[in-house]
């Protein structure tokens, strides 16, 4: 990032595109903000209208600082202040400021292909060069940060390379259900499906989180057969592939099959050190290629860390004008992982965590008790053991006694989906997976 106007920028991005903020939201609360200054630790935010400031700072104070902390890769403090500026002066600003919900910047030259992610990239690449002709829908799948939205924005920035008159919709699955409560409310649908329904291709984030949402489901449904009727180009995301999607219609799930399901993988090392290379050469960083190797042999399972490890050393080592070294990366990354310890200390750290947590102890998570809140315990301490440690399912099943594959399976998919559709239960899931990572 050379301003900061595009340090801005990128917060905004990352705020539509990870924090939930939609489009009107970004340009009715954001476009008044611009950043006036950044030392390092503190963030001066200006605000050029009186009446917003005090619903800024209180509403959006802090998805703003958590957008900040991603996007600089270490913990900031915001301040707002109040700028009074010249009536001549507001539309030259308003348009200055105004952002724009896609993020140009991800692309296929920028994407790091591997063994991991080959098949997915290479289908991408025929969508965005032959909409609506060789795969519909596209469906990719994969864990979280390993490159879907990448992929999706790269599809939307080639197609509008390649016809600037195409009508393309990029969104996510919240703020699609978030236009549709809109509309509904101002009783105005038939506008909402014009929107939706009269596109030449529709990219959805986060499919998955569509499921159980009954009249989101419904209009998506005649939403996705309109397109596909007329030859309408569809790519959807999900973490997962549509058959376990639990709750989500069949019919839905017979669809989002119709087409090609592209699955991508964790990269593999040689893959890790490509994509730390990129992204350092992408901040215009020279990371010494011991260090690229060291992150890579640290970060396995999510390219989201890989690059913000990559932006933290970056971080510190201009702050302090220094050169990456081994201690500074060990720093870096110690909020990323759990550095250095086996496997076997993590799992039980979880253990513990969901045991103290929802007081159970370890020995009945261990057990093979069927108690209700024991089971639950039990599920929860699977999962967190998928997200962290990224272990199979087999060795999951070892870990627990010898559980069997389905039945680990099932426990993840169970939690996946209450966390889809319980708020606190989530936040309580990902509390637990944080103090685990910071301990």
């Amino acid at each position: 990032m050379e301003s900061l106007q595009d340090m801005w920028q990128a917060v905004c991005n990352y705020s539509v595109e990870n924090l939930n903020v939609n489009e009107g939201a970004l340009k009715l609360w954001f476009s008044p903000i611009s950043l006036k200054s950044f030392d390092g630790q503190t963030v001066v935010l200006s605000v050029n209208n009186e009446f917003l400031f005090p619903i800024i700072k209180k509403k959006y104070s802090e998805t703003i600082n958590k957008a900040f902390n991603e996007v600089v890769g270490f913990e900031v403090e915001i301040e707002f202040i109040l700028e009074q500026i010249k009536e001549e002066d507001l539309e030259e600003n308003s348009a200055k400021n105004k952002m724009s919900s896609r993020t140009v910047g991800d692309n296929f030259d920028n994407f790091v292909v591997g063994k991991s992610n080959n098949y997915a990239y290479a289908a991408a690449k025929k969508v965005a060069e032959e909409p609506g002709k060789s795969y519909n829908p596209l469906f990719i799948y994969g864990k979280p940060g390993l490159g879907k939205t990448h992929l999706l924005k790269a599809i939307e920035n080639e197609m509008r390379k390649n016809n600037p008159q195409a009508n393309i919709v990029y969104i996510t699955s919240e703020n699609f259900t978030n236009d549709l409560v809109y509309y509904i409310r101002i009783k105005n649908t038939e506008e909402f499906h014009n929107k939706y329904r009269n596109v030449d291709a529709l990219l959805v984030d986060d499919i998955q989180f569509i499921a159980g949402k009954e009249q989101t489901e419904e209009e998506f449904f005649h939403t996705f057969n309109t397109l596909t009727e007329y030859g309408k180009q569809i790519v959807l995301t999900s973490d997962r592939p549509p058959n376990e999607i639990q709750i989500l219609q069949e019919r839905l799930k017979q669809r989002f099959e119709w087409g090609l399901m592209a699955d991508i993988q964790p990269p593999d090392f040689e893959t890790r050190v490509a994509i730390i290379k990129n992204k350092a050469d992408q901040y215009s960083f020279e990371l010494p290629d011991e260090i690229a190797e060291f992150l890579a042999s640290e970060l396995k399972n999510n390219v989201r860390q890989l690059e913000s490890a990559v932006k933290k050393i970056k971080s510190i080592c201009t702050l302090n004008n220094v050169k990456p070294n081994p201690e500074i990366a060990k720093d870096a990354i110690k909020e990323l992982t759990s550095y250095s310890q086996p496997v076997s200390v993590i799992n039980a750290k979880i253990i513990e965590n969901v045991g103290n947590t929802y007081g159970v102890s370890v020995e009945n998570i261990m057990s093979d008790k069927r108690d209700k809140n024991i089971k639950d315990a039990r599920q929860i301490s699977m999962y967190i053991m998928r997200e962290i440690t990224g272990a199979s399912l087999e060795d999951i099943g070892k870990y627990f006694g010898g559980k069997t594959h389905s039945t680990v399976k099932h426990s993840i998919d169970i939690i996946r989906n209450r966390m889809d559709n319980e708020f606190q239960f989530k936040k309580t899931v990902e509390d637990i997976i944080k103090n685990v990572q910071d301990f």
